[in-house]
Parts: C-alpha cells; structure tokens; sequence
C-alpha cells in the first residue's frame, strides 16, 4: 500500500528545487556581465540573457514543474483510490502504489539537480553562505537518503509495482500518457514545434524498458532486472514529467505552459532513447567490470 504522506514529502522536495530556483532567477536578473545579444541598457548584460545560463534556469523550471506533477498525480490517485469501490477502487490503488516510487526518487533526484544549478548560476557566489544557494543543495542532498535510498524506490519499482495486474496497469498508464500526447498533437497550439514527436519517442523508449524489465522478472532474470532499475527510474520520471507538461499545455493554453514543455520535450526528453539503451543493454556491462 501507499503510504499518504508519500506525496507529500515528495512535494517538499519540490519545493527546495523551486525555492533554489527562485532565487537562481533572481540572481541571474540582477547580476550583470559581458555583453548578451539584443542587450540595449548601458554596461554588461543581466546574466539572465545569456543563453547557457538561460537554459539552466529553463531545466530547473521544467524539471521542478514535471516531478511536481507527478507528485500531484500519485497524490490525486490515492484520494480516488479512497472514494471509489470495487474494480476502480482496485485501478486507484494500483496507480498510487505504482507512483509512488516515482514521486518519492524522482522529486528527490530533481531537488538535488536543480539546488546544484542553482548554485552554479551563482557560480563562486553560491558558496558564500549569505547567497543562500548553498543551502538549499545541502537540504536537498539528504532527501535520496531520506526516502529510503532512491536505489530501494527504484528496486520497488522494478520488482513489485511493474507486475501490477499481471504487468498491465504500468501499459495502461503509459497508454494515458499517449493520449496526453495525441491531445497535444490535435490540438494546433502554436509555438509547440515537434514537441509531439518528441513524446512519442520518450515514451516508446519507456514502453520498451518496460517490456525488457518484465520479461527478466519473467524469465527469472533478477539481478540482471535489477541492473536496470535506477536508470528505468529516471526514464521514467522523465517521460511521464514531459506528458504532464503537454497536458498543461494543452489545459492552460498560455504561451509560457507551451513554451516549457517544448524546451522540455527538445532539450530533456532526448536522454530518455539513451536510459532505455542503458536498461536494456548496461546489465551485462555492469556485471562484467571489475569495481575495484
């Protein structure tokens, strides 16, 4: 069963991944150097204008947005899983306790990621402690340990929330996900470039992992499962993180909703093709080297 704090703590994490955020933008409006393109003021330009600090500041925008999402919909799950009776209170139940590693890992891997941005936009800054920047990677580096070890979420997830309903709740989820996608493809929002594309591709490379996974657990293939769990995790929270972005899109409307999940479907989603090659093909590497 999940746990219903689980979602909970997964959105503080959240939040110190927004909070570090927050302030990285703040710092990066105000402090000025070298010289940035379509810069008209007087001396060097707001640090916000150059395009590598512009892109950190958007991958802990959309990073931050989509493990929230997650969270949110895990939480949404258990509050259905609680009002509904026979076959949809099993449905419910079975979708919380599938996102609920997610929630807790990803949200917590993403804290540490964005904090750790955060301090590099600062760059030498955001290790004097008046900046504040470095406090909040420290908070989030604790929450991996906290939530049990992402490494046992992952195993979780793996081993005892992909066989749900005989393996095919995880296919239905991802079939919803892909609907958020055709949604997103129908509905001729402008400015979405082929952000559509791009989903579809996430979540084939995530249907594939899938499959992988559970033909190991199948065939009784445990460690060599369990080789691909963590690098399943973040595909995971990945693929499922740019769908929820889509579906605001698609809800919302607002250039800025588009706006984020483009970038996020252009300049994180890509990593997802190269975790499902990692699932799929790193077991047998793993085993074969020698760690000392």
């Amino acid at each position: 069963m999940a746990s219903t704090i689980s979602p909970i703590i997964s959105c503080i994490w959240c939040a110190v991944a927004e909070a570090a955020r927050q302030k990285a933008l703040a710092y990066a409006q105000e402090r000025r150097q070298g010289k940035a393109e379509g810069w008209t003021g007087e001396g060097m330009a707001p640090i916000v204008m150059h395009p590598d600090v512009r892109r950190k500041l958007l991958t802990m925008k959309a990073l931050t947005r989509s493990a929230r999402a997650i969270a949110y919909s895990c939480a949404h799950a258990m509050d259905m899983a609680r009002v509904s009776d026979g076959d949809a209170a099993q449905h419910w139940q079975d979708r919380a306790n599938l996102l609920t590693p997610v929630a807790k890992a990803f949200s917590t891997d993403i804290g540490v990621e964005v904090a750790s941005l955060g301090v590099q936009v600062h760059g030498g800054m955001g290790f004097i402690e008046e900046t504040g920047a470095a406090t909040y990677l420290r908070d989030a580096r604790i929450a991996p340990i906290y939530e049990g070890t992402n490494g046992i979420q992952a195993i979780d997830l793996v081993t005892r929330k992909l066989p749900l309903d005989g393996g095919a709740h995880v296919h239905s989820y991802i079939g919803e996900l892909r609907a958020d996608v055709e949604r997103l493809r129908n509905s001729n929002l402008p400015g979405l470039g082929n952000s559509a594309a791009r989903l579809d591709t996430a979540l084939d490379a995530l249907a594939d992992a899938t499959r992988h996974l559970q033909g190991l657990l199948t065939a009784g293939k445990m460690t060599d499962a369990l080789a691909g769990a963590t690098p399943y995790l973040r595909l995971f929270g990945l693929a499922a993180g740019g769908a929820y972005l889509a579906r605001s899109a698609v809800a919302g409307g607002e250039q800025e909703r588009i706006a984020l999940c483009r970038f996020h479907a252009a300049n994180l989603l890509p990593e997802c093709t190269a975790l499902r090659d990692t699932v799929i093909e790193g077991g047998e590497s793993l085993a074969l080297a020698d760690v000392e």
